[in-house]
């Protein structure tokens, strides 16, 4: 009986320990909840082929998560692309961060996931469309938007406008999520929050042309709370006036209300530009940074008198519809036929020598032919030659295999081609490469890459890099990888990629001395880094002017008047090839030195236009080739050998000098903005009957009181009357036509066609059937101090 009691009792304890309702280990590690927010970033606004960020906030209340969070869209091959990012969950925890993606025009939606493993914890679906048309995107960031409406009826030369609402969290961290953003206005909020990653991603952005419009007023303590070292101004207090007069001055409308307003004021920095002076008080200043700006606006637009003035639509069209000035290479819209000409150059790629391939035929026919014969015929076995002769084709066959394979080398080889962009008191720079992946095996490769750079696919380039179209990067702590990327026996893939590096150190003492006479620029630079700047060029609106090597500590000398030179005979890429040394012909390149080659293919990549001209728009820039400088993208776990070409260009702003007197204003000091897209001089099968229309602003700080004469100088391939070029009066905002003689044209009471700062507006049409090509557009402008 004893016996019984015993199993009984064991049967219930087994049974209470092993109940659903037990309170021990089990539940104890029960898995809790993950939940995802995903919000499109920038207002949900996207442009094809340019970085998006997507604001993801994940948050976990259960147990400790090793998760990847990505995102998915399908692409233009019918394949997957997805970017993803590894993260840490641990228990109870939340986090917040940007994923980048890099869109195609087909993508219409796109899923966000959380992954543990296989497993998906957590997803969202978002639907949204990105552009291909040109559209100026106005970001606004203010306590009461609708101030801001009036930007909707900004319109630019090409495309559409759209604004969209902002916050500061919105802001990437990094500056490639910026790409779709033209321009961002910042009104009467708290600043103070931005991080050290956004504001470096502000200033890189603003660098690549964006521009950055702050206001001022009696909320201006936290306006500029993180934007210190941004603004062109040191606040410290503020000052009333009675009124705003100045401002309407410089708009040309005068229709503005007279009545008090609150002023922000403090110290001018260095390198500020004051635009408009109220009593005194800097009203409206400007500050240059790389290829865009910073605006200050002393007063609150959304208080009188500002508020409902009409002239603030003038203003905003003027400071922000403008497009910034970029040269043509700054895009990195790679030209794939010279993309893949550059990566394939290669010495490993290329045919062995003449002399390497007769000799080795030579001793093929000597072994197989003459000496076989004479070694079977000492030895009176001749009849052995059905036996011989295949044995030593097989040899030699086997050591032509062997030879080859040896000539190709036994490790994978990385071609890395980049280009960087710097700017004066910029201290990193624009960086976007492109990685060829040499393979002497078919195997496959993970890309990894340094210093945040992101990596891209290059449809027109890579091709189908990891089966079935497919795409997929991780973002980790270091930068980004590319896993199972597939290459072929003696094959290559190609990657793209971007980011920034610490900038070069360059040092000048350039100015532009402005008098009655053609604008000169003279002073000297100095390379105060410790890598040789090697076939140096000073470029200009003006022309390429070659320095040759620039070694650490070494200094050159630059003296040469800017010119006006918007002609496409000397703006052609052959032509600027010509005078940079790189041999080039219709027929290919007759430099087969692969570095050269390398070179020469990589400079046409980036020079490329729909015109076939190299138009530099504005500012002066030091260009040259860094030998020792490797770009931040290498094979993970892989020995391999690496070849890096880098291509640099350094804007340099020079100081400007006044002569007393009369001030000559050339169009090769200023800016242009063209309908027509990177061109200012066109052939006649894009002139429409509404032709195109040029905008002009001074790409450097000049200021004058009153206006002498405008000269304007329109060439073309057929006689003047073919062309009619009309400007824009300022005055009655209105076109008014200016007929050529002699392809100028003397413009009467030039002063009503100048606007604020300078601004110039041009319309030149032709007729399509009279085959006139548009050669130059210059023009001269005396003015007064």
């Amino acid at each position: 009986m004893g016996f019984y009691k015993k199993v009984i009792a064991l049967v219930l304890f087994c049974a209470v320990s092993f109940s659903p309702a037990f309170d021990g280990t089990v539940k104890a590690q029960s898995q809790g909840t993950v939940t995802l927010t995903v919000q499109a970033g920038l207002d949900g606004f996207c442009k094809s082929n340019l970085w998006f960020p997507i604001r993801v906030t994940v948050e976990n209340t259960g147990a400790d998560v090793n998760a990847r969070v990505q995102a998915s869209y399908k692409n233009d091959m019918n394949g997957q692309t997805t970017y993803g990012q590894d993260i840490s969950l641990p228990a109870t925890s939340r986090k917040e961060f940007f994923i980048y993606i890099h869109p195609d025009g087909t993508m219409r939606n796109f899923v966000v996931s959380v992954l543990d493993g296989n497993k998906t914890l957590e997803k969202k679906n978002l639907n949204m469309n990105c552009t291909y048309d040109p559209v100026t995107f106005f970001g606004v960031i203010a306590d009461q938007p609708s101030t801001f409406t009036i930007l909707n009826d900004v319109r630019p030369l090409m495309g559409l406008t759209r604004v969209g609402q902002l916050r500061i969290e919105d802001l990437p961290d990094q500056a490639q999520g910026w790409d779709a953003l033209d321009a961002l206005v910042i009104s009467n909020v708290d600043t103070g929050t931005l991080d050290a990653g956004q504001k470096q991603a502000m200033q890189l952005w603003l660098a690549r042309g964006g521009k950055l419009f702050v206001t001022g007023g009696a909320h201006w303590q936290a306006t500029s709370a993180g934007l210190g070292e941004i603004l062109p101004v040191k606040l410290t207090s503020t000052k009333n006036v009675t009124g705003l007069s100045a401002l309407g001055t410089y708009a040309k409308d005068l229709t503005m209300e007279e009545q008090g307003a609150i002023l922000a004021a403090g110290q001018l920095q260095d390198d500020a530009n004051v635009l408009v002076k109220q009593d005194g008080v800097p009203l409206l200043v400007e500050k240059q940074v790389g290829f865009g700006k910073v605006y200050f606006l002393a007063a609150d637009p959304g208080l009188q008198p500002l508020i409902g003035w009409n002239g603030m639509k003038g203003i905003y069209d003027h400071l922000l519809g403008f497009k910034s000035p970029r040269p043509v290479w700054a895009d990195a819209s790679w030209d794939s036929y010279q993309v893949n000409d550059a990566l394939a150059a290669l010495p490993e790629l290329a045919l062995p020598a003449f002399g390497y391939i007769c000799c080795w035929l030579g001793l093929y026919v000597f072994v197989i032919g003459p000496l076989n014969y004479f070694v079977l015929r000492r030895f009176k076995r001749t009849e052995l030659a059905w036996i011989t002769i295949p044995v030593l084709v097989v040899l030699f066959t086997g050591l032509a295999y062997v030879s080859g394979f040896a000539y190709r080398g036994t490790r994978p080889i990385l071609n890395r081609i980049m280009l960087m962009q710097g700017w004066d008191g910029v201290d990193r720079a624009q960086a976007n490469a492109l990685v060829g992946v040499y393979s002497p095996s078919r195997t496959a490769y993970t890309v990894e890459t340094q210093e945040q750079f992101m990596l891209y696919p290059l449809s027109s380039v890579g091709g189908n890099l990891q089966g079935n179209d497919n795409w997929l990067s991780v973002k980790n702590d270091a930068g980004t990888i590319l896993p199972d990327m597939r290459v072929e026996i003696g094959g290559m893939q190609s990657v793209g990629t971007s980011g920034s590096l610490p900038a070069l150190t360059i040092q000048h003492d350039l100015t532009v001395t402005l008098g009655n006479k053609v604008p000169k620029l003279t002073g000297t630079i100095t390379n105060t880094g410790n890598t040789t700047i090697n076939d140096a060029v000073i470029v200009t609106p003006s022309g390429w002017r070659t320095l040759g090597d620039i070694p650490p500590n070494g200094t050159k000398k630059v003296d040469f008047l800017l010119e006006n030179n918007s002609s496409t005979t000397e703006t052609s890429q052959y032509a600027v090839q010509s005078t940079l040394g790189m041999n080039y012909s219709s027929y290919g390149y007759s430099n087969e030195d692969p570095e050269q080659r390398r070179r020469s293919a990589f400079f046409m990549a980036n020079t490329g236009t729909s015109s076939g001209n190299i138009h530099v728009n504005a500012g002066i820039y030091l260009m040259g080739w860094i030998n020792d400088l490797p770009v931040p993208t290498g094979l993970q776990g892989k020995k391999s050998e690496t070849m890096d070409t880098v291509l640099v260009f350094e804007k340099l702003d020079p100081a400007v000098k006044k002569e007393r007197g009369a001030i000559r204003l050339t169009s090769s000091i200023y800016n242009w903005e063209s309908s027509l897209g990177d061109t200012i001089t066109t052939s006649y099968y894009n002139l429409s009957n509404d032709g195109y229309t040029l905008r002009f602003q001074p790409g450097l700080p000049v200021h004058f009181s009153s206006v002498d004469s405008l000269i304007l100088d329109v060439h073309a391939t057929s006689t003047p009357d073919k062309i009619q070029v009309s400007i824009w009066n300022f005055e009655t905002n209105s076109w008014t036509s200016v007929p050529l003689v002699f392809y100028s044209a003397s413009v009467t009471d030039a002063w009503q066609y100048v606007g604020m700062d300078g601004e110039i507006r041009l319309n030149i049409k032709g007729t399509p059937n009279d085959y006139a090509d548009i050669t130059g557009v210059d023009f001269t402008l005396m003015v007064q101090p």
